[in-house]
Order: structure tokens, then sequence, then C-alpha cells
């Protein structure tokens, strides 16, 4: 079972993100913050990062940044309010950018595929 870490300071986007993951079969473990997004990954090893950008306390690009220093190769997906600008540090930085949506066929099919590109036996 793929795990999912899920980044986002909003309480209804961290509940929609993770029901909606773990019908799909995925374990979701979830941060409020970029620190608190740090600490998890010193405890779990997580198979995709989930990350919003604009959040209170340490945000997206905060993150990005400390998480660039653990040289982990562990593929990011941005979920922002905000549309792509290619260059941003961010979408530098990310391996994908999916704009948030009610409709959230995109990022499911981003975080399936990122995953399935990752993994051992697809190499």
């Amino acid at each position: 079972m793929s795990v999912i870490l899920h980044v986002d300071d909003e309480n209804v986007i961290r509940l929609l993100y993770k029901e909606v993951f773990e019908e799909r079969g995925y374990q979701v473990i979830q941060a409020a913050s970029g620190e608190e997004a740090l600490t998890l990954l010193k405890e779990a090893s997580p198979d995709i990062i989930i990350l919003d950008l604009k959040m209170r306390g340490m945000g997206g690009v905060g993150f990005l940044k400390k998480f660039q220093t653990l040289r982990l190769s562990i593929p990011i997906v941005i979920s922002s309010a905000y549309p792509y600008d290619e260059e941003t540090f961010a979408a530098k930085t990310a391996d994908a950018y999916v704009v948030k949506s009610g409709d959230m066929s995109d990022l499911v099919q981003m975080v399936d595929n990122l995953l399935t590109k990752s993994s051992p036996a697809s190499s």
C-alpha cells in the first residue's frame, strides 16, 4: 500500500483528500504545516507528497527548500489554489502541479501516474 503525505493547513481539504485517497487504497498521513510535515518525514516513509503552497507558518516553498537539503527522492505534487507559473521555485522543484478544484480527477491521476512511474516494478 502506497503512503501519501498530504500537507495542507485547511482541515476541510485534509478531510476530503484523506477520504478520496483512502477509498483508492492509499494510506494517507497528514500535516497542517511545513514544519509538521518535516517532522513526519523523520517518522514515516511516504511514497509521494501532496503539498499546498500557501499555509500558515512554514508554507510550501519553505518546506520545499528544507526538503531539498534532505536529498530524499520522493515525488512531490503541488496542489494549490493558485495557477501554475513555470518560473516559480515551487514549479521547478516539484514533479507536478495541480490547481485545486472540486473535481479531483486530475490530482488522483497525477498521483497514480507518479507512483506507478516510481515503483520498483515499473523500472
